[in-house]
């Protein structure tokens, strides 16, 4: 069960890494000035909720895989596109908001320049729902179940492997923070915040406008 573990962090590591809508959330929240956040963290508070967000969600997807439930999801179609085309309406919200972020970290005269700060709330907010309306979520851990779980695994095993799904999740996202909020981030987020604010939302336009074109 050793090696399957290991197996299925690999795989659930390298899925995480590919640029997709919880990654750009995190650079941006990162990216934004945080009142109170943590020393050395200018970003944190809003990333790390944001960060806990994304795992909530992923618990939520991890729960109707082990339940059996995602199946449904997969066959239900109208559902799916439901889910589906909500999470694309997000996407673009959010990369609205990226747009009307404007400024940049001022760290010469140490106070952050960005004009909207990040709560934690927000950012929680923020990585919940883009992560609940993302159906294609639930297909992945499904078909990694189908991999990792035979159709005769008792409960407590699809549970060990679904709470391998979001502590890899939780530890990884967090370190990735953790990067982002390192001396040389910051010095790249004080030159071109608003260079990647617009980045951000570019790709988020994408993501969301590439659901409704392949409709």
């Amino acid at each position: 069960m050793i090696e399957s573990v290991l197996t299925l962090l690999t795989v659930c590591f390298m899925a995480r890494m590919s640029p997709g809508p919880d990654m750009m959330l995190l650079i941006h929240h990162a990216g934004s000035r945080s009142a109170g956040g943590f020393p050395g963290l200018s970003g944190s508070r809003g990333a790390f909720g944001c960060v806990l967000g994304v795992c909530l969600g992923l618990t939520f997807h991890v729960s109707l895989s082990v339940l059996g439930l995602a199946l449904l999801l997969k066959s239900n179609h109208v559902l799916f596109n439901v889910l589906r085309y909500a999470g694309a309406l997000y996407l673009l919200y959010i990369g609205y908001r990226c747009f009307s972020d404007t400024g940049a970290v001022d760290l010469d005269s140490g106070r952050d320049g960005l004009p909207e700060s990040t709560s934690f709330m927000q950012g929680f907010r923020d990585g919940l729902f883009c992560n609940l309306l993302n159906p294609k979520v639930t297909l992945f851990i499904l078909s990694v179940f189908m991999q990792f779980v035979g159709p005769d695994a008792g409960l407590h095993e699809k549970i060990i492997y679904g709470t391998v799904i979001v502590l890899e999740a939780l530890v990884g996202w967090g370190i990735f923070v953790i990067f982002l909020n390192t001396a040389f981030m910051q010095r790249i987020y004080s030159r071109y915040a608003v260079v990647l604010n617009r980045v951000t939302g570019v790709i988020l336009f994408l993501l969301g406008g590439a659901i409704f074109v392949s409709g």
